[in-house]
């Protein structure tokens, strides 16, 4: 990306380009989303998402809609854009994400699946 919308407000890590050139996610959908998606906590990060019915009306049906449809961003707390992923439900995505645990928390290892074994016959 060059000098922009998103790279004059935030700082950019390199997985942020990467996977913005990866799947060819343009600079102005980058900026529509940043100005007008919404944000959701989830795991330690702000997930920003636009959802088309918290859009002005004359926004609502045009091309950035469409295109920034099922695109979230992540930032950190530091507000650097660490990454970008497509999602066909994003609502329903960031709603199950932010039940799961919180990020840091301890989460125990699963155990080994035991299974039964018979004795052999002799």
């Amino acid at each position: 990306m060059r000098q922009s919308h998103a790279s004059s407000m935030f700082s950019l890590t390199q997985l942020f380009l990467e996977q913005c050139a990866r799947w060819r996610l343009r600079e102005e959908v980058v900026a529509f989303i940043l100005e007008f998606g919404s944000p959701a906590r989830a795991c330690g990060a702000t997930h920003l998402t636009v959802l088309e019915r918290d859009l002005p009306a004359h926004l609502r049906g045009s091309s950035l809609a469409r295109q920034s449809r099922g695109w979230i961003l992540l930032l950190n707390d530091e507000d650097r854009l660490m990454t970008c992923y497509r999602r066909r439900h994003v609502t329903r995505f960031l709603r199950q994400k932010s039940k799961r645990r919180p990020s840091g928390a301890y989460r125990p290892p699963r155990r080994a699946r035991v299974t039964a074994r018979w004795p052999a016959a002799s």
